[in-house]
């Protein structure tokens, strides 16, 4: 078998943090390097943004990540992406022809990569599969309730007319939790049965539980001090404004604790997108008098982050969108509870008063008030169910398989379908 993935904006081997880098780039990454590891050929597409990358990446001999010339190779904003999706499409299919790859099934990512996957199905007649990582509709409704940035009104309407089109012309939907998929049908008035549920995965190898008193050594942190970490990335949507004034609360009861903020772009291109959002935070952070306590650690390789996340007393993921939210995963996974928002995926992946808790979207009030209830049972109170939430449901070697036996059963039924046509 082999797979054809388009990533378009996520490669799948880019920083991680940084501006249009994140849960999308993680999930190629494991998804592709799992099903590599069970003999499936795996190809992933993802734009050529830097002339000083390679085009094509050999990460074993099953999975490869090949660059595709779609403009000029510097970064652009994913928002201008429709630009260059037909040059995208047709030197991917250029690169098929001259090196005759058969491949069996499409699996595409986010809209830009589903408008170019319907191109590419449509040539070569094999299925389609798509997943949203975000839907539009859900993110312009969350974001005009909170805050809409100028310009944006035009980009949705469009991009909310691509993803009706690509749902109804795909194959299947892949939704990433059950709570996704009850929004795709109500959304896109689509049948239970052209949507599957598999949910994203953790690797244990990478994430895994280290005692508090070892991590926390290694990091150079205090034993006794209440830790508060946030993963992710640096802009407004994140809600990293909302957990300062949160964090701010709880310092009237842990007056010595600490917030950890970990994530960003290493590269100048990546830190001068970042530096806006970044100026506002620190104005936040003088105006509530914490900045002896708030500290930017910038981004972190996922081994290091391991203890990042053992060390902490609580990982906060305040987002007000998530569509699902890989860093509850990776905090679990190290035996570490959760306070995340009361949307998207998050709903699905934290159990609350089992892995931690849910707060409402963009209320500091109820968020500090949740942090303080994991604060207070403490982090050994909820250790034990994290680590079997992510062993029963969220573990990488486990999901990879149940992508194996979805793609065969695809692919068969497209070729009796075929059959009847012909």
């Amino acid at each position: 078998m082999r797979i054809l993935i388009i990533s378009d904006h996520a490669d799948p081997l880019a920083e991680v943090g940084s501006k249009d880098a994140g849960g999308q780039n993680i999930y190629i990454l494991y998804f592709a390097k799992f099903l590599s590891r069970l003999g499936i050929f795996v190809d992933v597409y993802t734009r050529w943004d830097r002339s000083n990358k390679q085009e094509i990446v050999n990460l074993n001999n099953h999975f490869r990540v090949i660059r595709v010339k779609a403009g000029s190779k510097h970064y652009i904003p994913r928002d201008t992406f429709l630009q260059v999706i037909d040059e995208f499409a047709d030197n991917i299919l250029k690169r098929v022809k001259r090196e005759r790859t058969r491949y069996d099934v499409i699996h595409a990512n986010y809209w830009f990569s589903g408008v170019i996957g319907l191109k590419i199905a449509k040539k070569m007649k094999i299925p389609m599969v798509f997943v949203f990582h975000s839907i539009g509709q859900v993110r312009f409704e969350t974001l005009k309730k909170y805050k809409l940035q100028k310009g944006d009104y035009i980009l949705f309407q469009t991009r909310m007319l691509w993803e009706n089109t690509i749902v109804h012309q795909s194959s299947q939907i892949i939704s990433t939790s059950p709570v996704e998929k009850q929004i795709i049908k109500k959304i896109f008035n689509v049948p239970n049965e052209k949507i599957k549920c598999i949910t994203i995965g953790v690797d244990q190898n990478v994430f895994y539980p280290i005692p508090l008193s070892k991590a926390r050594k290694s990091l150079r942190i205090e034993n006794k001090c209440k830790l508060i970490l946030y993963v992710g990335r640096i802009e407004w949507r994140k809600g990293i404004g909302t957990l300062l004034f949160a964090f701010k609360e709880i310092m009237k009861k842990y007056p010595s604790a600490l917030l950890y903020i970990i994530g960003g772009g290493k590269n100048k291109a990546a830190q001068k997108l970042e530096q806006p959002e970044i100026d506002r935070l620190k104005n936040i952070i003088r105006k509530l008098d914490i900045k002896d306590h708030v500290f930017f650690w910038g981004p972190k390789n996922q081994k290091k982050l391991c203890f990042y996340y053992s060390a902490a007393n609580v990982c906060v993921v305040p987002s007000y969108y998530e569509p699902f939210g890989i860093v509850p995963l990776e905090a679990m996974a190290c035996g570490t509870p959760v306070i995340a928002s009361k949307t998207g995926g998050l709903k699905f992946t934290v159990v609350p008063k089992k892995t931690g808790y849910l707060a409402q979207p963009r209320d500091y009030r109820d968020l500090a008030e949740k942090i303080e209830l994991v604060l207070k049972k403490e982090k050994d109170y909820f250790s034990e169910n994290c680590l079997k939430r992510i062993k029963n449901n969220f573990v990488w070697e486990k999901i990879a398989k149940q992508y194996v036996a979805y793609f065969n059963e695809l692919i068969k039924e497209h070729k009796e379908e075929n059959k009847k046509i012909s």
